[in-house]
């Protein structure tokens, strides 16, 4: 049939599609042995840190700066008292720091024993059984090699006992303050009632230094005085909302004051330039003419011919004047207080400036007119 291979003939043999492979037999690996199919992987570390370069923080070796210079200084003598021992009468600086560093490298060694045997055992502090594994190490199997080494000769005990510096002298005792204080503050029963506390620990300190006391602030019950406790608030309250609302209004007015003269026009503002002028020389010649008035009626009043007129001018112009040097005096104090604060100094206004001030006022007054006086301008300051 079309479409199928003899196996006998020579297109049969070899990989044909829609046929496997061939299989090669490959022998069965031994017990320990790796599969060779298998991919042989290797874990290793890529950096790592030789253990004679760690510095470990063994009490003595590794303190502060003193320790290293203290266990330098005890090294260099136990050499020189050794040296002494087997005969010696003195020796190089370069020969004992020698004999120094060969020590130095001699217990590095020792130690990376001891440091390997702790390893091997998880464990963070040495055993003794660390010690006899160093000394195997470093070939002391018995202590009879050490014993010509603990032989000091004729040495006497002076030479061989270090020297240290003597111990610091105990602090004082704390002073008594048993008299002074009292025993309520003093703090010595407040130690004597706790039986658990050594006899030679300090007495407590005065109770004020470490005991807070709370502070009730008394209340007032009296409904009469509570009533009239709230009636004062009530009124400190209003006065003050009092205030903010003139504040607020007197902000207000000089914010639109300002907006409006912003988007006036040229002409507007030279208007109003010549008007302010006018009116402020109207107001020069009423006070000119005011002024003239006074000065005769107090004329009068020297020569003895006042009339009713007269006098109740003179009794309104020194009310005036009383009021105006009052309401001076105050925003004085205020304008120093003010300055106090700001750490600037105070200059007192001069009398051109205070007049000048007073025509300011006068011509920011809203206009209104007074029948009885028959004024079209208010004398005094509107409320």
């Amino acid at each position: 049939m079309p479409g199928i291979i003899s196996p006998l003939s020579a297109s049969g043999t070899g990989t044909v599609a829609g046929m496997k492979r061939p299989y090669e037999e490959v022998s069965a690996p031994t017990y320990g042995q790796p599969h060779p199919k298998k991919r042989k992987v290797v874990h290793s570390l890529r950096h790592t840190q030789p253990g004679s370069q760690l510095v470990e923080p063994i009490a003595g070796g590794h303190g502060a700066a003193g320790d290293q210079e203290f266990i330098h200084h005890q090294l260099r003598r136990a050499i020189g008292v050794q040296c002494k021992a087997v005969g010696f009468d003195g020796s190089r600086p370069e020969a004992l720091e020698a004999l120094v560093a060969q020590v130095h490298n001699y217990m590095s060694n020792f130690t990376d024993h001891i440091r390997k045997s702790m390893s091997s055992g998880r464990r963070t502090a040495p055993v003794p059984h660390d010690f006899v594994y160093a000394l195997n190490s470093v070939g002391l199997t018995g202590s009879g090699v050490l014993e010509p080494h603990l032989d000091t000769g004729d040495l006497p005990a002076s030479l061989l006992q270090p020297a240290f510096a003597p111990p610091e002298p105990a602090e004082p005792p704390p002073p008594d303050l048993e008299g002074m204080l009292g025993p309520e503050l003093s703090g010595r029963a407040e130690k004597e009632s706790r039986k658990y506390i050594p006899e030679h620990f300090p007495a407590f300190p005065p109770k004020h230094t470490w005991m807070s006391t709370p502070v009730y602030a008394k209340r007032e019950v009296d409904p009469h005085t509570i009533r009239e406790r709230a009636a004062k608030e009530g009124v400190e309250a209003e006065k003050s909302l009092r205030r903010l609302m003139e504040r607020k209004k007197e902000g207000d007015r000089k914010k639109n004051a300002s907006r409006a003269q912003a988007q006036r026009s040229k002409v507007a503002i030279k208007r109003e330039n010549l008007w302010r002028t006018a009116l402020r020389e109207s107001l020069e010649e009423e006070d000119e003419d005011e002024a003239n008035k006074l000065r005769q009626a107090h004329r009068r009043d020297e020569q003895g011919f006042a009339s009713e007129a007269d006098i109740r001018l003179i009794e309104e112009d020194n009310k005036a004047m009383a009021e105006r040097r009052l309401a001076e005096q105050i925003e004085d104090e205020k304008a120093a207080e003010e300055a106090k604060k700001s750490g600037k100094a105070y200059t007192p206004p001069t009398p051109e400036r205070r007049r000048e001030r007073y025509l300011q006022q006068r011509m920011e007054q809203r206009v209104t007119v007074n029948y009885g006086r028959k004024f079209w301008r208010q004398k005094q300051r509107d409320p």
